[in-house]
């Protein structure tokens, strides 16, 4: 009886001194983003970003949630290089386009995800079940699964330093927030109050442009939008994220609708 009285002590003492090594960390971690907020962005890593359309158009406040924001994602995520070598450059300008879409949302940081791993080259993917290929192999630039988002390096510099329609950064990353809410699914964290008016414009186009897609002519302005957006109401949220922030005077031109559901939802605009 007196051993096993002993153990519950050593039981309970493990497990108090596991709560306060919790609190201690977590304080120091809250001591830490403290500190980010108030110190500025380092001159060596600004150098990556400040010539960057989307950075340019922000106003001085948004620079600095911005900044902090892409600190807070460098302390809290893990890097994971895969035949590439990872340098600042990498890190910063993922890290600047997946905070991005998030700006306003000031201390949001993906808390489900862990982990980013980053290829050289587009991915080959085997699509498993019970250890059996189910389907074709699938070539990726990208991936957003669970705690982990996979970006092939060579795509995604190419959108940024030659921007047209894509990204593949933004993409995954509107997968992330879609994901927010428990669900990928096209529908982001919304209010309650805007979530019909957000499914009859996004869920409504996107069902016209597939029927067009699935015909294949008469595509008039869908024939800006990239096919793969047709695969479902996730990947066209996704895709017209994307076109949110690298073209956003054209997806108002031709599809203000949409334009205006998701200002509502980034809040933040570049026209």
């Amino acid at each position: 009886m007196d051993n096993f009285k002993n153990f519950l002590l050593l039981l309970w003492g493990a497990f108090f001194v596991f709560i306060i090594f919790q609190i201690i960390s977590h304080f120091r971690y809250l001591q830490k983003l403290k500190k980010l907020k108030s110190t500025p962005f380092p001159k060596n890593l600004k150098k990556y970003i400040e010539n960057l359309p989307q950075y340019q158009k922000l106003n001085e406040k948004q620079k600095r949630i911005l900044e902090y924001k892409i600190q807070k994602f460098l302390l809290e995520k893990n890097f994971i290089p895969v035949n590439i070598n990872l340098n600042d450059e990498i890190k910063i300008l993922i890290a600047f386009y997946a905070c991005l879409p998030s700006i306003a949302y000031i201390d949001f940081c993906y808390p489900n995800l862990k982990n980013i791993y980053i290829y050289p080259h587009p991915v080959i993917l085997k699509n498993l079940q019970n250890g059996y290929v189910v389907q074709e192999e699938e070539i990726i630039e990208g991936e957003a699964t669970g705690e982990n988002v996979i970006i092939s390096w060579d795509e995604a510099k190419k959108e940024i330093h030659h921007p047209n329609f894509r990204n593949v950064i933004i993409h995954e990353f509107a997968h992330q927030l879609d994901a927010a809410d428990g669900v990928i699914d096209g529908i982001p964290p919304i209010e309650t109050s805007k979530y019909n008016e957000w499914v009859k414009i996004m869920f409504g186009e996107y069902k016209k442009f597939k029927q067009k897609t699935l015909k294949n002519r008469f595509l008039g302005k869908f024939s800006l939008i990239d096919k793969y957006a047709a695969t479902n109401e996730a990947e066209f949220f996704a895709v017209m994220s994307e076109y949110y922030f690298m073209k956003p005077q054209i997806l108002k031109k031709h599809f203000p609708d949409i334009y205006k559901e998701l200002k509502n939802f980034y809040k933040i605009e570049f026209i």
